[in-house]
């Protein structure tokens, strides 16, 4: 966001799913030269692509968009979803010889550690569980042809809004991904993760580096028109119109980046007509409309979350200034490029993510379906 001498934004929505896709150790996969608003990354056949190319080459010799830095110790319960990437100096030469504009390359001469290891985000809702989409968690590829495990190819960030602070770094126990999600269908975008338990964090509640969010209950107050929402993340900081290509680069062509401290942007809530306008079979009854207003009522572009937000926390202020959890960031079209958002209707999942809790098995991956019934209209 601010970090860059250009105007940041919240960028983060479903284009996300396409950094969080991007694999943890070794060759980080590349963005499709195009992808489809709204829609998770294309197929493997880019990525698939740039390692063919790469072999060639050895043979031959998820911001926030327009939002500023939050303030210390505001969003406690912000979680990072990371992964571990190695490069080695071989992947370093070749990334060199490929242009600006080539979507296979992964700019390691530019980016900074956190940025390439930076995948998602996540709420801290207590009791070693953690709320994010579950595109950031479901199916997520691996290097070298393997298939990837979210399980060991990812880890979580906690008790820091700033990503080079490396002493909260913990392992995943367990995942439970909503069933009736799938990358064609996007709806029901959530999952539960539970942090592999560890006294460090005992120590970072008491401290107050880490704190968990209440959640928005089918049973509370309804959004008031245009009620205010905060989003937060550490997703890329690049405008991307709605008819761009899904690269590293943002409409300006200027690399994507990644802040090291924690963004926040103000949005608004909207009817959901207004998405369901907009989006069509991918805006259900689990989702929520937000986008940042304009005076005349429009949707305000170079405000947005973008790649690298997804799963993050949407809060609103209850009576008291305390906040509490309403969204989780899934889908749109660009990045602040004039478009409502798509997030996860937390109250719509109340029943859902309390039978989560129970369906967890360690060191397993889970797929719930909803309870008949379940959830706020």
């Amino acid at each position: 966001m601010s970090a860059l001498p250009a105007p940041a934004t919240l960028a983060g929505l479903l284009a996300c799913a396409l950094v969080a896709a991007c694999g943890g150790t070794g060759t980080e996969s590349a963005p499709p030269a195009s992808a489809p608003a709204n829609s998770a990354p294309a197929s493997a056949g880019a990525p698939q692509s740039c390692a063919d190319r790469r072999a060639r080459h050895d043979e031959a010799g998820g911001r926030i968009v327009g939002g500023e830095p939050a303030r210390p110790g505001s969003a406690p319960w912000q979680v990072e979803i990371l992964s571990s990437p190695a490069y080695d100096e071989a992947d370093r030469a070749y990334d060199a010889t490929l242009a600006h504009e080539d979507p296979c390359k992964i700019h390691l001469a530019e980016r900074m550690p956190w940025e390439l290891a930076h995948k998602c985000g996540g709420a801290w809702i207590g009791g070693g569980w953690i709320v994010t989409a579950a595109h950031c968690v479901d199916n997520i590829p691996g290097f070298d042809g393997r298939e990837g495990n979210v399980l060991t190819d990812r880890r979580l960030r906690l008790g820091t809004q700033n990503l080079t602070v490396d002493d909260g770094l913990f392992a995943i126990d367990a995942v439970v991904i909503h069933a009736g999600y799938s990358r064609a269908r996007k709806l029901d975008d959530i999952a539960l993760v539970r942090v592999a338990g560890d006294p460090r964090i005992a120590g970072f509640e008491a401290a107050g580096r880490l704190a968990a969010v209440a959640l928005m209950g089918p049973g509370d107050r309804d959004f008031d028109p245009g009620e205010e929402l905060r989003v937060t993340g550490w997703g890329w900081m690049g405008q991307r119109n709605e008819g761009d290509a899904v690269t590293r680069l943002d409409s300006a062509r200027q690399l994507q980046r990644n802040p090291a401290d924690l963004q926040q942007l103000t949005l608004h809530h909207l009817p959901d007509a207004r998405c369901d306008e907009e989006y069509g079979a991918f805006f259900g009854p689990g989702a929520l409309c937000a986008g940042a207003l304009a005076a005349d009522g429009s949707i305000e572009a170079g405000k947005d979350s973008c790649q690298g937000d997804s799963g993050g926390p949407l809060t609103r202020e209850e009576d008291g200034g305390a906040r509490s959890l309403v969204g989780v960031v899934s889908g749109g079209k660009g990045c602040g490029a004039g478009k409502p958002a798509v997030y996860t209707r937390i109250a719509h999942y109340a029943q859902w993510l309390a039978d989560a809790r129970q369906a967890a098995i360690s060191g397993q991956v889970v797929r719930l379906p909803a309870t008949t019934g379940a959830g706020s209209p």
